[in-house]
């Protein structure tokens, strides 16, 4: 923990991740400022628009680290052109705005001799794109697919704030097993019913974590002069299937009826090749910097989602 209560300023605060990490920060004494697109309703509350480019010029001040983990969800709608747009310009927009508030933040405290604030800026695992069996750690090469190119510009986003001096960390977070929402909250439904099996095949690699991981990753994060890209996953990535075995085992039932590729397609679309996909992601920078995992295996973190589901 920082040797003083934070000021932090959050994008995304209202989202599964966000929330949570809000809710840690005020918990252990530091002050949440949320942005927000609707009018503020309290002092925590600085309205924005990202897409015209509005922030309050005293959005930053007094703020020691900004959180920004904005975006419309990947599987919230099939990819239509415009959806496509959507998911890259409502990264894109706020994180460009934010970088170009703190070049200028960083700029006018380097004048009274104060530190810049930090970034800690969302990213995905979709940035390494489809990879079978190959390790991936943040020294690993980018992928080309749509998510690969949507991530790589919203981590390009960042670069006015890296230039004026600005401390970024880029969280490049794999699938988040979470109770209530996630990538598989539209899955508990099925195994509580017992129809939850491996999706097409279930030999990718998932790069799983818990939420209260996740969270502590966050938190570990922000407190960490760490920078530059660093993996959110657990430390023993694991295959697709048994991940979903694993769920279904704590909710105390089978995983037995899979799920094919061709249906997956029909119902997703595009988006199915990325749920399909196989990205044997390793935390490498997060456990050189001495982080330590509630959940290291995937049926820690089942059992943690099951006991809450």
């Amino acid at each position: 923990m920082a040797d003083r209560p934070l000021t932090v300023l959050a994008a995304g605060a209202s989202g599964l991740l966000g929330s949570h990490l809000a809710r840690h920060l005020i918990h252990r004494g530091d002050t949440v400022r949320r942005l927000v697109r609707r009018p503020a309703t309290s002092p925590e509350e600085v309205q924005w628009d990202p897409g015209a480019g509005v922030l309050p010029a005293d959005a930053l001040e007094d703020v020691d680290v900004v959180v920004n983990l904005g975006g419309a969800g990947v599987g919230d709608h099939r990819w239509t052109p415009a959806y496509r747009e959507t998911i890259l310009a409502s990264r894109v927009d706020g994180t460009r705005l934010l970088a170009g508030a703190l070049a200028e933040e960083a700029r006018r405290r380097a004048r009274a001799g104060r530190p810049a604030p930090r970034l800690l800026q969302a990213s995905a695992v979709g940035i390494y794109g489809d990879r079978g069996e190959e390790a991936l750690t943040e020294d690993s090469t980018l992928g080309s697919d749509f998510l690969a190119n949507v991530c790589r510009a919203w981590e390009g986003a960042t670069a006015p704030a890296q230039e004026a001096g600005v401390t970024v960390t880029l969280l490049r977070t794999g699938i988040v097993l979470a109770p209530g929402g996630g990538a598989v909250g539209p899955l508990l439904p099925l195994f509580k019913a017992g129809l939850g099996g491996p999706l097409g095949g279930g030999r990718q690699w998932w790069p799983w974590i818990s939420l209260a991981d996740h969270v502590r990753a966050q938190l570990h994060l922000i407190d960490s002069p760490l920078t530059g890209p660093v993996n959110v996953s657990g430390p023993n990535p694991q295959r697709q299937g048994e991940v979903i075995r694993a769920l279904a085992r704590s909710l105390g039932r089978p995983a037995f009826v899979p799920v094919p590729r061709l249906a997956l397609r029909v119902a997703l679309g595009p988006f199915a090749d990325d749920v399909l996909a196989s990205q044997r992601m390793l935390p490498s920078r997060l456990l050189a910097d001495g982080f330590t995992f509630l959940h290291p295996r995937a049926e820690d973190a089942a059992a943690w989602v099951g006991a809450r589901a």
